[in-house]
Formats: C-alpha cells, sequence, structure tokens
C-alpha cells in the first residue's frame, strides 16, 4: 500500500491578470509562491484573455493605469528594426498610465554581445534607446534574466500596483497616499 502524499494547500491570489488577447507567448503564473503572511503556499493566479488597448498585461480594474509590456529579446530587435514607430507610439501611450513598464526576458550582456541571429539592427541603437526612451517617457525597462524572472518580476509588479491601487484605481494604500 504506498502512501498519497497530500497536494500542498493553495490560496488564489486576490485579483485577475487580463493577458491581452495577441500575446504570442503568454505567461500561465504557476509556481508562485504567496508572501510569509500567507504561510508561503503555492498561489494560483486568476487570468483572463482580453483586448488591452495598450501592454500585455495588467490587473483587471486597472487596465487604464496599469500595464505590462513583454519582450523577448527577439521581438525587441525587430520591434526596434522593423516598427520602431509603433513601439515608440507605444511608449507614448504608456506614459499616461500610473505605473507602467516595459519587462525584457535577457540581460544586457545578452543583448548588447549576443544579439538575436539575422538582427542588422546594432545592438548600441537598442542600449541608447532604451536610455533615451526613459528620459522622454518615464518607462523603465526591466531586463530579466530569463523568461521565468521576467515572470515572476511581472505578477511581483501587478500584484504591487493591486495592492497600491487597489480595485478602484484611485486608494492608495500601503502609506503611499493621502
Amino acid at each position: 500500500m504506498s502512501a498519497k502524499l497530500a497536494e500542498p494547500p493553495t490560496i488564489t491570489a486576490p485579483f485577475t491578470i487580463l493577458v491581452d488577447g495577441r500575446e504570442k507567448a503568454p505567461y500561465r503564473f504557476t509556481g508562485i509562491d504567496a508572501d510569509a503572511k500567507d504561510g508561503n503556499r503555492r498561489m494560483i493566479v486568476p487570468t483572463q484573455w482580453a483586448h488591452l488597448k495598450t501592454g500585455d498585461y495588467t490587473v483587471d480594474g486597472l487596465q487604464d493605469i496599469v500595464a505590462v509590456e513583454r519582450k523577448s529579446i527577439k521581438d525587441l530587435f525587430g520591434t526596434l528594426g522593423q516598427h520602431r514607430d509603433r513601439f515608440e507610439a507605444e511608449h507614448s501611450r504608456l506614459a499616461a498610465f500610473r505605473r507602467a513598464i516595459v519587462v525584457i526576458e535577457a540581460t544586457w550582456l545578452e543583448i548588447l554581445y549576443w544579439p538575436p541571429g539575422g538582427s542588422k539592427l546594432n545592438p548600441k541603437t537598442v542600449f541608447r534607446t532604451a536610455i533615451s526612451w526613459y528620459v522622454r517617457y518615464g518607462i523603465p525597462w526591466i531586463v530579466a534574466e530569463d523568461r521565468r524572472f521576467a515572470e515572476i518580476y511581472t505578477f511581483r509588479f501587478l500584484e504591487k500596483c493591486w495592492k497600491e491601487f487597489g480595485n478602484d484605481g484611485d486608494a492608495e494604500r500601503d502609506g503611499g497616499g493621502t
């Protein structure tokens, strides 16, 4: 007779992440643990497909003030090389949000020294664009070690925005508001 191992208890995140329906490689948000106050239990993260005007991810109820744009290294080089105007226009739209970031699934070393094969875009252009557009639009590019770290960063960013702004998109929490 074999003993069944009990499934570890889970907790459901108190918010739903909206994923743009055009997202080609969506994050699944699995294998993320809750905070210590919630017993470090494995989280179930509700997601829902949606048509987002800007960005790839947001929190349900905060879609007009919070956005995350995701880029793989190949997509980043392709977008800047072939659709630069469209990507800059997206930065302009993101600047109207209270909180927005671009999460890149690569490190600066990869971007600068190992660009995607076939790309004719100079990596220096990518680096300088990140700086220039941050100054112009205030949207930081978060370079993540790999896709998994980018996924976790995206979740934690959205979680913090949900805690900070709440479901009504106006009330600030955790000591950040008036």
